[in-house]
């Protein structure tokens, strides 16, 4: 099967899980050039240079999938039957329900390339070309350690996202509902949510919660979330820490939907998610020291208005890879550099034929069997 006729099989699947963020068959198609240069490099050689060149994608992936969000599965996937590729899924108990119902979308010429193991596998895990691991910093070493060193390994760890507002100080109803939208959205439970919303105004920091709080209620009315006793536990313990600490606080009772806290702190401190927001002053020549905990973990930053080139500097210098509009937080483009890496890229190896005449398709394929 070419690469085009896996796009036009893949298609379909897009539309039925827009939470991918590809469209169809025209984002399908860019993302595989923007990795390969052209479509057919996986096909077969190509131009390149003096010579030719042919892609090799991994004839079997070991994806360790993490338990938070299936979004992060079903786009590994995606991924890896773009490129022809057999795919092992070590799955959470937790999400292998939106796994399988992703799984029995695809059509069955592509089926037959994915499995979903009960349990880690050493046998299935030792005969991957390359292995695809997303989790705690914990969880990535660990399967690091039992690589090969011909195994490619491609990492996806522990990774923190934040709002940055800077000196606005005329919040409008529009930019508190793309702060919500971010917030809201998967729970707080993904890298690209929230953390924690960095303002330098005080009058702000005065006006924002407030209407924040009107738009969280609206949206908990139409939108409730059962809560877990562990959730629960978590909610009620950040609250309780916030009033034993005198910080202001806004939530909305026993319900435990959302919780908004202003808080005074040298340095950051992570959120518990479940819809905590914490609301931090942090001066401009107090945030590099105040960020300085994030170093290599920053992900996403949502930003309103202009963003000095002095803070986008920091931002860059302690690993943020992506900086995007309040409220897009949770929804990046196709061709987003998921953690500063060009999709597809790592998976791949390149072979070289040096000549006039690329080889006969017969002798590549005795040459690459």
């Amino acid at each position: 099967m070419t690469a085009s006729e896996r796009i036009e099989r893949l298609a379909p699947l897009c539309s039925l899980f827009p939470e991918l963020g590809i469209s169809g068959r025209e984002d399908l198609r860019r993302l595989l050039t923007a990795a390969l240069g052209r479509l057919d490099a996986l096909d077969g050689f190509v131009p390149y240079g003096r010579g030719w060149s042919r892609a090799i994608a991994p004839q079997r992936l070991y994806h360790v999938l993490a338990g938070t969000l299936p979004v992060s599965g079903w786009r590994s996937l995606l991924e890896g039957l773009l490129l022809g590729s057999e795919n092992l899924l070590q799955c959470p108990e937790e999400q292998k329900g939106a796994m399988v119902r992703f799984c029995q979308a695809l059509p069955p010429a592509l089926r037959k390339l994915v499995r979903i193991l009960p349990s880690y596998s050493e046998d299935d895990f030792t005969s991957a070309d390359a292995i695809v691991v997303f989790g705690r910093d914990e969880t990535v070493r660990l399967f690091r350690t039992r690589c090969r060193k011909d195994q490619l390994f491609l990492a996806y760890g522990h990774r923190v996202s934040l709002l940055w507002l800077g000196a606005l100080r005329r919040p409008t109803i529009h930019l508190v509902k793309g702060i919500v939208r971010d917030l809201t959205e998967y729970d707080q439970a993904g890298c690209l949510s929230p953390q924690c919303l960095i303002l330098e105004s005080e009058a702000t920091i005065l006006r924002l919660p407030a209407l924040l709080a009107r738009v969280l209620s609206e949206t908990a009315r139409l939108h409730p979330i059962p809560r877990r006793p562990e959730e629960a536990a978590k909610i009620r313990e950040a609250r309780t820490v916030a009033r034993a600490l005198g910080w202001p606080l806004w939530e909305d009772g026993d319900g435990l939907q959302w919780t908004l806290i202003v808080r005074d702190l040298p340095q950051f401190q992570p959120t518990c998610g479940h819809r905590v927001l914490y609301l931090d002053k942090v001066p401009r020549e107090r945030l590099g020291s105040w960020l300085a905990p994030l170093r290599g973990h920053l992900s996403a930053i949502g930003v309103a208005g202009r963003v000095p080139l002095s803070v986008q500097k920091l931002f860059w210098s302690l690993g943020a890879s992506r900086c995007c509009g309040v409220g897009t937080m949770q929804s990046p483009p196709p061709l987003w550099h998921h953690d500063g890496r060009t999709p597809l890229v790592d998976l791949i190896r390149w072979v070289d034929w040096e000549g006039p005449h690329p080889p006969k398709s017969r002798e590549t394929t005795r040459l690459l069997s």
